[in-house]
């Protein structure tokens, strides 16, 4: 027997695996590896809210917690993930200028938010009134999360490529093909509203579209926002994004979203640039923008782990372990994040 069936292999799934793993559980992590938002996320952490200048909630526990979680599935997998790069948000007029300076005084974000604004000059940029500089800041190579983790968890026999058609229960226990477990964790993403144990949460699906361009004029160590994020990625190549439509929830890039980010990156690019490729998928977004997680409220051993949104690299490590001490440590989880808010 096994203590836990996770169903959903994509960063949150993945970020639960590694917490069972870390924490000496047995598990089996399942994924149809078809492609969900967690496929196209370009891994950003960020604990500010930059269209706001507002802090993440609870940035600093998150980001203390995620630093050294990545860094410990590095070290197992033996290959570079993790990417610190400060983040420059592109200032519009003097009297952003101002609000960029009071809000990073506030107590909640003088830990990130630079309060000089700096006057640097990158070649192939269009930025006059400056930066804001965020710190601790950075993205996740996720593509790379994923697959290895895929492969680790392979060979220690707690990986299973397909979908869950062969999952069963009884009044204790959870039976996948063979094997039987205490607990499933359904880390689905925006797949939940076809899962009809929790498809009562209200979670909102909210299309994400990035493009992957070619600019070997743009020499670039930090992470420019500015309406769309630049962020450098390998071989002159940059991720630009992102969109965000709760109404267009087509699988396929539109022509709206690839309007809006060329259109967006044009206002700051300088200097010409190839379109590589198109991605594109489905967030799994919250009302409240608190991740859902927690026991159903009628069916025994049975929890889910979702909702994490574009946020899902800074806050699914330090929220797979609020699930795991909550499982296994009877532990309350904070009420913020509980599904019981739902009930």
């Amino acid at each position: 027997m096994k203590d836990t069936l996770i169903i959903g292999g994509g960063i949150s799934g993945c970020t639960l695996a590694w917490q069972w793993y870390f924490n000496d559980k047995s598990f089996t992590l399942v994924t149809d590896q078809k492609k969900g938002s967690s496929a196209v996320a370009a891994g950003v952490y960020n604990p500010t809210i930059l269209k706001r200048f507002t802090s993440v909630w609870k940035a600093q526990e998150q980001l203390e917690y995620m630093l050294p979680f990545y860094q410990k599935i590095e070290k197992e997998l033996d290959c570079k993930l993790f990417h610190p790069y400060k983040i420059l948000r592109r200032l519009h007029d003097n009297n952003e200028q101002k609000t960029w300076v009071a809000k990073s005084e506030k107590p909640e974000l003088k830990p990130f938010m630079k309060g000089s604004i700096s006057s640097l000059k990158i070649d192939g940029i269009n930025a006059p009134f400056g930066y804001g500089e965020v710190t601790q800041t950075g993205w996740l190579d996720t593509l790379t999360f994923m697959s290895k983790s895929y492969e680790f968890f392979k060979n220690l026999d707690s990986f299973h490529a397909g979908n869950d058609d062969g999952l069963s229960f009884d009044n204790q226990s959870v039976i996948f093909n063979t094997e039987v477990f205490d607990h499933v964790i359904y880390a689905e993403g925006y797949a939940i509203k076809d899962n009809a144990k929790f498809n009562y949460l209200p979670l909102q699906g909210n299309k994400g579209e990035i493009m992957l361009i070619k600019v070997p004029d743009l020499k670039l160590n930090a992470i420019i926002k500015a309406g769309v994020f630049i962020m450098p990625y390998k071989d002159d190549m940059f991720w630009v994004g992102a969109t965000y439509n709760r109404h267009d929830l087509s699988d396929n890039i539109s022509h709206a979203g690839a309007q809006f980010l060329s259109s967006r990156l044009e206002k700051i690019l300088t200097v010409p640039y190839e379109i590589v490729e198109y991605k594109w998928g489905i967030r799994p977004t919250t009302v409240d923008r608190r991740p859902f997680l927690g026991a159903h409220p009628n069916l025994k051993n049975h929890y889910v782990f979702n909702g994490m949104g574009s946020r899902a690299v800074l806050i699914a490590p330090w929220a797979s372990e609020q699930l795991h001490n909550c499982i296994f440590n009877n532990t309350s989880l904070h009420p913020d994040i509980d599904i019981q808010r739902f009930r």
